[in-house]
């Protein structure tokens, strides 16, 4: 997919790139392949269009991913997701909070395409860098705004990955509100019941720490699970809806629904005490 992109090149943009592909010419070697000049470009612009290729081509045969994090602009990263599709590791965070400064991260859920991988505080959290390093792309809800600045903070880290941001993608097909929101439009049904959310998480954590009773880590856990979980799905659902609109020159990404095992349960006494200590703040 990634290949096929010819609009970061300057003054090429999408109807340029449209005119390559209508012409046949689908990817960076295919242009590089061609000898003569194509009849909509200058030759000036020809020749700088061939040696952006070129270029193109030689960092990606070195797998030289920064090279393409530094030219494409992030409103085209979405189209690196076939070349990429089984190294995301989908992943959500919850925290005590939003403030920076002041809120810590409580567990990470991360989701790498076979099983869920669970990270908590006090316990495993600091492994989670070894997993993230084994992969090539990751994918969040919002991570640039929220999850990402948080875990740089944890584990003194910079991302310099591939990255998939669905709330930024929900955008671009036109799509708004929050992750349960999109969900729903998109016919994702969700297993946890819908008062369930991030303010909830925090009491969850909350009360974990106070009681150390197992259940609410457990509940906290399955929400935190279902939020990962559901990544790859809408990741596949977004890719389509903008090769559709994009008309790129690409087959249909196939979506394959897996069983997955979750080792965390939701209890409903749990989430009954929940509601009746933290109730009003819900309003």
């Amino acid at each position: 997919m990634i290949e096929s992109t010819f609009q970061h090149i300057p003054n090429i943009l999408r109807k340029g790139e449209i005119r390559l592909w209508n012409s046949g010419i689908t990817t960076w070697q295919k242009l590089i392949n061609t000898s003569e000049k194509h009849p909509h470009f200058t030759r000036k612009m020809w020749q700088a269009l061939k040696k952006e290729c070129i270029e193109c081509q030689q960092a990606w045969d070195q797998g030289n991913i920064n090279y393409f994090l530094q030219h494409f602009p992030e409103e085209i990263h979405w189209r690196f997701f076939p070349n990429f599709v089984d190294q995301i590791l989908y992943f959500d965070v919850e925290m005590t909070g939003l403030d920076i400064q002041n809120d810590k991260i409580t567990t990470i859920v991360a989701f790498d395409g076979i099983k869920l991988h669970y990270f908590v505080r006090n316990k495993n959290l600091d492994e989670f860098p070894r997993l993230l390093e084994k992969f090539t792309a990751i994918a969040t809800f919002d991570g640039i705004r929220t999850d990402i600045p948080f875990l740089e903070k944890e584990f003194e880290i910079h991302f310099d990955k591939i990255h998939f941001d669905l709330f930024s993608l929900s955008r671009l097909v036109r799509l708004s509100g929050g992750l349960k929101q999109i969900e729903r439009i998109l016919g994702i049904q969700r297993n946890l019941p819908e008062e369930m959310n991030g303010l909830m998480a925090i009491f969850l954590w909350n009360e974990y720490q106070a009681t150390q009773d197992p259940q609410f880590l457990s509940t906290l856990l399955a929400y935190n699970a279902e939020d990962a979980l559901h990544l790859q799905e809408i990741l596949f659902l977004f890719y389509e809806k903008l090769r559709k609109f994009e008309r790129i020159p690409e087959k249909k990404l196939e979506y394959s629904p897996k069983s997955i095992q979750l080792d965390n349960i939701a209890s409903k006494d749990v989430l009954q005490i929940i509601n009746l200590k933290y109730g009003s703040e819900f309003l």
